[in-house]
């Protein structure tokens, strides 16, 4: 009896479980290489089961990366539902990612591989997709922020949020090569806490320096304008 016959699924659970088959096969592999038949493989069907809810590998890729970016903001707004402070939001934001990295790997190791398929159009601009609209839902936290008094008015949004992002890329490489002994949940943390006091609306800054002169000064490329 073939795997399809065995186990009967909804068409919407099929696709889940081909989903989640194919993320583990491109993890341990490679977008390249991993074939459909050997997704098919790992989930016990048909490869033209494969093909009845995924036209081509590019399709099922595209989707798994669409996936983990919908994924990402759906918890985001979950946790910005429940923290109304925003520097706490995106301490928690940090935290969650951390979490996130260690109990789903085959997640990260797809999206690493998506950075080395940009050449592709398509996987290009799902990724560009996907990191927009991190960067974006950053920036809307801060701009409340602001609103608040609970970051600086003259912060620079924008860099502030890929600041944050690149932290998270630090986490996703450290993770990867196995140096998760030198930057721990503690020491993420304190990276973070760090960060987030530079935003803060209490920051420091020299007497009678703008925010501009004190960014070119201290290579600090989040404040902009000058104090009033």
């Amino acid at each position: 009896m073939s795997g399809d016959a065995k186990e009967r699924l909804t068409a919407e659970e099929r696709r889940a479980q081909i989903l989640r088959c194919a993320t583990a096969v491109f993890a341990r592999s490679n977008y390249r290489v991993a074939g459909m038949a050997e997704i098919a493989k790992e989930a016990g069907i048909s490869e033209p089961t494969v093909y009845k809810h995924f036209d081509s590998k590019k399709h099922l890729f595209l989707t798994i990366l669409d996936k983990v970016g919908a994924h990402t903001l759906r918890h985001w707004q979950e946790l910005a539902e429940r923290t109304p402070d925003c520097l706490a939001l995106l301490r928690q934001i940090g935290l969650s990612h951390f979490d996130a990295v260690h109990a789903h790997p085959d997640n990260l190791k797809v999206q690493f591989q998506a950075l080395s398929e940009t050449e592709d159009r398509e996987i290009r601009e799902t990724l560009h997709r996907n990191f927009a609209a991190y960067a974006n839902f950053i920036a809307s936290i801060l701009d409340a922020g602001k609103e608040r008094a609970q970051v600086h008015a003259l912060l620079d949004v924008r860099a502030a949020a890929w600041q944050m992002i690149s932290i998270g890329f630090t986490l996703n490489l450290t993770s990867l090569l196995g140096f998760n002994a030198e930057l721990s949940r503690d020491t993420l943390d304190v990276m973070g806490d760090n960060l987030l006091l530079s935003f803060g609306a209490a920051a420091p800054l020299p007497e009678n320096e703008s925010l501009e002169s004190s960014s070119r000064n201290t290579g600090n490329p989040l404040a902009k304008g000058t104090r009033p």
